[in-house]
């Protein structure tokens, strides 16, 4: 298994290569998606900017807390974008005109390569650069200790929750090869990343608990930052270890069940 994981590991490196050396023909292009990022982190800082001047607190996080959310927000969405998002948006076209045929003569997993094979890496590198400035900025103005334990922790939960976003919009994507044009779907599952925008604390009990346990939207973001700012209770602590691993499974019995109706050639 493991020199499985390296292997598609290595092939990855390779295919975020080929993207950027695409993407980097067409600098012009290349520059303006730089400024329409900028425009997107403009306006979260300015979000940032008024916590701070009105000087209130949210639910008992202060400005410098919620400036650690934001930047994981921001930080992770470089990586939900730059990875994810295109990929499940053209897995509908991918099905519908046929193309999807080509993934299956690939000697690798078909699931692998339907999710993986774009990426806009140099794009949104951009977002987690700025969100990891972030993080340290509201870390040091609340004195709060940025100790290997604290950073390795920031990165353990910001892979669990990378790994139950990939999940969490894979499952709704798996309809595509049952209805074929699924662009709605992907839309409104989009449209759920923004709830992680502030911290959890906001919404009510009940929302809290759905958006941990039953739907782990807030797993994604939230629990980074909980972690370095020590809000992270125990029993949250573990299911963050544990959900990535079961919505992976959830995800790939689902994928697995789903492909079986595709009916090859756009038909």
């Amino acid at each position: 298994m493991m020199k499985e994981i390296l292997k598609h590991l290595r092939i990855w490196g390779r295919l975020v290569r080929i993207n950027l050396m695409s993407q980097m023909e067409y600098r012009a292009n290349f520059v303006t998606g730089l400024l329409m990022e900028g425009g997107y982190l403009f306006a979260k800082i300015m979000y940032v900017i008024v916590a701070y001047s009105a000087g209130k607190s949210i639910a008992g996080y202060g400005p410098d807390e919620i400036l650690v959310f934001v930047g994981t927000f921001v930080t992770l969405t470089g990586f939900y974008a730059g990875i994810f998002m295109m990929n499940l948006f053209q897995l509908s076209g991918l099905v519908r005109d046929g193309s999807f045929d080509t993934l299956l003569t690939k000697p690798l997993s078909v699931q692998f390569l339907a999710t993986f094979r774009r990426s806009d890496i140099a794009l949104f590198s951009l977002d987690a650069l700025a969100g990891l400035v972030m993080i340290a900025v509201g870390c040091v103005r609340g004195g709060i200790a940025l100790d290997p334990l604290r950073i390795a922790g920031w990165a353990f939960f910001a892979a669990s929750g990378m790994g139950v976003a990939y999940a969490l919009w894979l499952i709704p994507m798996t309809l595509v090869f049952r209805i074929v044009k699924a662009d709605s779907i992907m839309g409104l599952a989009d449209a759920f990343w923004d709830f992680n925008n502030v911290p959890m604390v906001v919404y009510k009990r009940f929302g809290q608990a759905v958006g941990t346990f039953l739907i782990p939207i807030f797993v994604i973001t939230n629990f980074p930052a909980l972690f370095v700012l020590g809000r992270l209770p125990p029993l949250w602590a573990l299911w963050g270890v544990v959900a990535p691993v079961a919505f992976g499974l959830i995800a790939s019995a689902c994928w697995n069940s789903s492909i079986r109706h595709y009916a090859s050639g756009g038909n």
